[in-house]
């Protein structure tokens, strides 16, 4: 655990990517309060996760943003993304990934900079029983091998959501293999779940990305609702780099 609070990140030069994840829980009985914060946090990059079609209607309207990807469902692994409207302009194009079998995630390419910068919002199952276990951990391998397509297409990947692993599990250190950097080094264990539970808290909501990137802030955003606290990572060129 030690190098989360010892290592230290490095310097942050330009600006690139301010990016917000919150896994808001399909039964939030405290959406309008949840999007009102989530519109207020100055994020590019937006991305929700457990949303249905409920969550679906008040995203739609979140003031200062606009959807650009969304599938809501009925089960827990409907999700969104969404732009700040003054960043519209970064969007290159969005779709979405299949990385197992009815369980969506989805990606977004953003022109940054003069460079770009693939997204991919992943919610994977969780490790209860073997079977959920194994689908998560082949989710998780197939979001690294994801990352080694974009960085051959010329885009800088980053990964980001509700990953059901902790930075000290077998399948999270292999998708770091996939030469990511974890965005919580140099800021502490920023612990996201479970909210308002007797048992202590763990980081499972994570943004890691490529080392072509530096973390320049990284903090956990209030209760609202979710069982899951927001995560808000603010992305950088690194100091004396250009993009």
């Amino acid at each position: 655990m030690a190098p989360l609070w010892l290592a230290r990140p490095a310097a942050a030069g330009e600006p690139a990517l301010r990016l917000l994840q919150f896994n808001g829980l399909s039964s939030n009985p405290r959406k309008a309060e949840a999007v009102a914060w989530l519109a207020d946090a100055g994020a590019d990059l937006v991305v929700v996760q457990e949303v249905d079609a409920d969550w679906a209607a008040a995203l739609a309207t979140m003031p200062g943003h606009a959807v650009i990807e969304s599938a809501p469902r009925q089960d827990n692994f409907g999700m969104t993304l969404l732009i700040r409207h003054d960043a519209s302009d970064m969007v290159v194009r969005t779709w979405r990934e299949d990385l197992v079998p009815g369980i969506p995630a989805l990606a977004a390419e953003l022109a940054v900079g003069g460079r770009r910068i693939a997204v991919l919002a992943v919610h994977t199952l969780p490790p209860v029983g073997r079977d959920y276990a194994g689908r998560r951990d082949a989710q998780l391998a197939r979001a690294a091998a994801w990352v080694g397509e974009q960085r051959a297409a010329g885009r800088v990947p980053v990964v980001v959501g509700d990953l059901n692993a902790s930075p000290f599990s077998a399948p999270f250190r292999g998708l770091l293999a996939a030469g990511l950097v974890d965005s919580q080094r140099g800021f502490g264990l920023q612990a996201s779940w479970p909210v308002g539970h007797p048992l202590p808290p763990i980081a499972i909501d994570h943004c890691l990305h490529d080392p072509a990137l530096v973390t320049a802030a990284r903090a956990l955003g209030p209760a609202l609702g979710s069982d899951h606290l927001p995560v808000r990572c603010d992305l950088a060129w690194p100091a004396g780099q250009m993009p």
